[in-house]
């Protein structure tokens, strides 16, 4: 069910197989391959469950989202066939190497919720997919981060890495063009992750990082002080609430990628008129 390249934990193995029982759906892994010359994504021959792996392959709005990320967990569905599909970007592979386990059990945590009948936004292939994708990272990284740490699985070592990698990367960038609605989107949910993952102290960066993203993007302090405000009032292991805040966080990721914001409306002001009181 794996294929060559990936190894399984034990602490993995066992997750996969609760996952699998609980939902009756299986769970296939594979690692994607990026040829950077012609930066095209593929899988290896002997992938398990090849065909539905690059049916998502051929989709550019899919493309687009994952050639940000490390690995991404899709639940397909189609006539006859049902599974969760976990995908590692390979283009990605120097600064994921050594922490396979880490990756891995992020998206099988999503899995697992999906398995836990947990509520979850309906993924739709358009250029603002994004939208979905992060709704459902915020309220769902919060049950994550708490089944890893019940099972002794490391994800904060990763996790604290990567963070430091956008930090380096956000200093040295400028701010994002005007249409970059998707990459503002992003930025929220990972500020909102710090916020409501992190205590005081843990990340040493953390106030460099929240510093430079003030500085490139004003813009998204109010969308993220609101929802993170909201989701440290509300439950995400209630389903109710869990539900609640997929409609709220839904909502406001909308508005900024929509420039419907107040600060997205002054930030469009100041960038036309820079001396603009």
């Amino acid at each position: 069910m794996i294929a060559s390249a990936i190894v399984l934990t034990a602490a993995l193995m066992s997750w996969k197989a609760e996952i699998e029982s609980k939902s009756g759906t299986p769970v296939f892994v594979a690692v994607v391959e990026h040829d950077e010359a012609a930066n095209t994504y593929q899988l290896a021959a002997d992938t398990p469950n090849r065909g539905q792996f690059a049916s998502y392959l051929k989709q550019e709005g899919f493309l687009t989202q994952f050639s940000h990320m490390y690995s991404v967990m899709i639940h397909h569905k189609d006539a006859g066939n049902n599974s969760f599909l976990v995908m590692l970007n390979g283009a990605k592979r120097k600064e994921w190497t050594g922490h396979e386990e880490a990756l891995l059990a992020h998206e099988f945590g999503h899995a697992w919720i999906k398995a836990q009948g947990y509520p979850t936004p309906i993924f739709i292939n358009n250029r603002w997919a994004c939208i979905g994708i992060h709704t459902a990272d915020i309220a769902q990284h919060v049950l994550i981060r708490a089944e890893l740490e019940r099972r002794g699985i490391d994800a904060r070592t990763f996790w604290l890495k990567s963070l430091d990698e956008a930090s380096d990367h956000l200093e040295k960038a400028g701010p994002p063009p005007e249409g970059e609605r998707c990459l503002r989107v992003q930025m929220v949910a990972q500020l909102v992750d710090i916020a409501l993952g992190l205590k005081p102290g843990e990340w040493a960066g953390r106030e460099a990082f929240e510093q430079r993203v003030r500085k490139v993007m004003p813009e998204l302090e109010g969308t993220t002080t609101d929802i993170v405000g909201y989701m440290r009032k509300h439950d995400m292991v209630n389903r109710d609430e869990h539900r609640e805040a997929l409609k709220y966080v839904f909502e406001k990721l909308k508005d900024l990628a929509y420039g419907r914001t107040k600060d997205y409306q002054v930030y469009v002001t100041l960038k036309k008129y820079p001396h603009a009181t």
